[in-house]
């Protein structure tokens, strides 16, 4: 499963091809999985509302966050940690939080089927065997008041990417940096978000073109363009529209979130990203009153770049052809979730998602995602 190729770990912010021309038509994708999406949600979301109490009948959240409990703790964390466009606060409460996210990917794909290295060969001079990106993300978030929220994330990007030539010659890529800047106002449209019960937030964001366009890699004494994914940022503003259901019992945690993230304008490379869209579905429930596990799916889909770079020879590579960048993909991903509720550390959030396709179909010969892992930190304070 905005920005960020192969990797499709991020639910915001990141660029992230998964292998669909822009020319097919999305119909057919929903067709063929909404209503498994559908089941998959209603599942996830009928759990917590079978085993928890009534939502009404619940008991309303503390006004004076400095003397919240961890069990209101867990209430105001009630989102995995890479949900980020549906995690709220109240008024006057602030939020500071680092993530480590590593993705790796090691098998080329033609559709939904995989290729070797030397099937790509018979139809390119240049095959990648295997791409990883490490990605550091800085986390502010502030509350004015209880139904806005105001989000920045920073992103730091280290890539690697194998190659191998069809004389033999093997050689591996490095780009890294910082990436695009995240911007995102959460507003409550609906609930209480004092109470628990049901809520509607609507997402409101942007990236800021703040990440390199123009990395190359040196090779034979010569700098070359990398390829589009291999690149740190957008070169575009990107729009974030979004929307999140949010549902909370005493013990369970459920929500559904989608986002769309539409590039605006061309780069000054001539070309900017196709459009990406992603829906989460997710649960969490409180064993203890400092851990609580959740499941979550995404599905994510892309569509091909629009425009072209011109160092990029789409004849030498398939990562080079701006018209193969497309696809779809559904994740699964498990969560562990710790709070700290006394001493020093009180207020601390950690967190750890691990995820595996359970489907991908892209846009080949290129590279697929083999699995993703996410760790983080947050303190949330008034």
């Amino acid at each position: 499963m905005n920005r960020r190729p192969k990797d499709l770990t991020r639910s915001a912010g990141t660029r992230t091809p998964v292998g669909l021309s822009e020319g097919s038509p999305v119909s057919g994708s929903a067709a063929r999985w909404g209503l498994p999406l559908l089941a998959t949600a209603w599942v996830i979301l009928s759990l917590p509302i079978r085993a928890g109490e009534s939502a009404q009948a619940s008991p309303v959240k503390p006004k004076d966050l400095t003397d919240m409990s961890l069990e209101n703790l867990l209430e105001s964390e009630i989102t995995p940690i890479n949900v980020l466009g549906s995690h709220t606060h109240l008024a006057g409460e602030w939020m500071v939080g680092f993530r480590y996210m590593f993705t790796d990917m090691n098998q080329n794909y033609v559709g939904s089927h995989k290729v070797s290295p030397a099937q790509v060969l018979e139809e390119y001079p240049m095959v990648h065997t295997r791409m990883t990106m490490q990605m550091e993300m800085v986390e502010l978030m502030y509350a004015p008041l209880d139904d806005l929220n105001f989000m920045a994330m920073v992103p730091f990007e280290q890539m690697t990417m194998d190659h191998i030539m069809d004389d033999g010659e093997t050689f591996t890529a490095k780009s890294g940096g910082i990436g695009d800047l995240n911007l995102m106002s959460l507003i409550n449209v609906y609930g209480n978000p004092r109470e628990r019960g049901n809520r509607l937030v609507l997402n409101a964001g942007l990236t800021v073109p703040t990440g390199s366009i123009n990395q190359t890699s040196t090779r034979s004494g010569v700098p070359r363009r990398l390829e589009y994914w291999m690149q740190l940022g957008s070169g575009t503003v990107n729009l974030e529209p979004g929307l999140a259901y949010l549902g909370e019992s005493e013990n369970w945690a459920w929500g559904v979130h989608g986002l769309g993230v539409l590039p605006v304008g061309y780069n000054e490379n001539d070309y900017r990203l196709g459009s990406q869209y992603f829906v989460d579905a997710w649960a969490e429930y409180k064993v203890a009153n400092w851990f609580g596990p959740s499941l979550r799916f995404n599905w994510r889909q892309c569509f091909d770049i629009h425009g072209a770079d011109p160092d990029l020879d789409p004849a030498l590579n398939p990562a080079f052809d701006a018209q193969m960048q497309a696809g779809e993909r559904l994740d699964a991903v498990f969560g562990l979730n710790f709070y700290i509720p006394h001493g020093v550390l009180k207020g601390n959030r950690f967190s750890v998602e691990g995820g595996l396709p359970m489907y991908q179909n892209i846009d080949g010969p290129n590279l697929g995602i083999a699995w993703f892992i996410t760790a983080g930190w947050s303190y949330t304070f008034h």
